[in-house]
């Protein structure tokens, strides 16, 4: 009887023990389903369990497909455009990946800037997609940023004309993306015009010694230094397509003037260096 009694006492604990496991882990419940109109009960079934994870992007294709990314590849078509890019137009489209690459940093918060950098280049290099691809998904990541985008196109122009004049293939690739950025007419017509009555007059080349003094070096200066003082200082005059200075002021009156004057003092001092070494 004793023995009985002691059987007894064991299952109950043991069914207790059970169903207060059962009770606080709803995890190890039989998942169900009921059929309406239907007496029948079968196993839940995950819907999620055969699909592919979502896969996640690379950092080059976060910056690619980003705002940044996509400025970087339209700059690589309008440099490929007409086949040839003068010293000037490559320095300043190395400077603004420059400060992209920073922008970059400073959004993520790393320091990984050569990394961010190499990125850059290679989206510079490696460009495929169509002009109207790449104005499209900006114009996508840019909704109701409309001087953003008239600033782009006004860079656009600016980088076009370093050389001076402005090539039919660039001339056709900044006005496709005007058009898909919906860049009003009148406004478009007005950076175009400017740009135009610019770059028609006349620009008098300095003299030697003006151009020393516009550089801020001196005659004795070696070309390698002459080199990374113009470099600098189209760093410091370069436009600001990324808005730090202000959406409203213009490309036109605070970068362009001041980059040519500085370009064409380093061409006569150039063209002065290398016809004394033919002599």
């Amino acid at each position: 009887m004793e023995i009985l009694l002691f059987v007894t006492i064991v299952i109950v604990v043991i069914a207790v023990i059970n169903f207060k496991d059962y009770l606080n882990n709803p995890q190890k419940r039989p998942r169900i389903e009921y059929r309406e109109n239907s007496g029948e009960v079968e196993e839940y079934q995950n819907p999620y369990k055969d699909q592919e994870p979502i896969p996640t992007l690379s950092r080059e294709e976060k910056i690619r497909n980003s705002e940044y990314g996509l400025i970087v590849a339209l700059l690589s078509k309008l440099a490929q455009s007409d086949g040839k890019v003068c010293e000037l137009e490559l320095e300043l489209m190395e400077n603004t990946i420059e400060d992209i690459a920073e922008a970059l940093c400073l959004q993520s918060a790393m320091n990984q800037k050569e990394e961010i950098l190499e990125i850059l280049h290679k989206i510079f290099d490696t460009t495929h997609q169509s002009v109207e691809t790449l104005t499209q998904s900006y114009a996508n990541l840019t909704k109701g940023q409309y001087k953003s985008r008239l600033k782009l196109v006004e860079y656009l122009l600016s980088l076009a004309y370093a050389d001076n004049e402005l090539g039919v293939q660039e001339r056709e690739i900044i006005l496709d993306v005007a058009a898909y950025l919906e860049i009003a007419n009148d406004d478009f017509n007005a950076l175009y015009d400017a740009f135009e009555a610019f770059y028609a007059q006349k620009q008098a080349d300095s003299t030697l010694q003006e151009a020393y003094a516009i550089l801020g070096v001196k005659e004795e200066d070696d070309m390698e230094h002459i080199k990374k003082t113009y470099k600098n200082l189209v760093r410091e005059f370069h436009p600001d397509i990324l808005y730090h200075k202000g959406l409203d002021q213009s490309i036109m009156e605070n970068s362009t003037r001041k980059l040519q004057s500085i370009n064409r003092a380093y061409q006569v001092i150039k063209e002065h260096r290398k016809t004394n070494e033919s002599h």
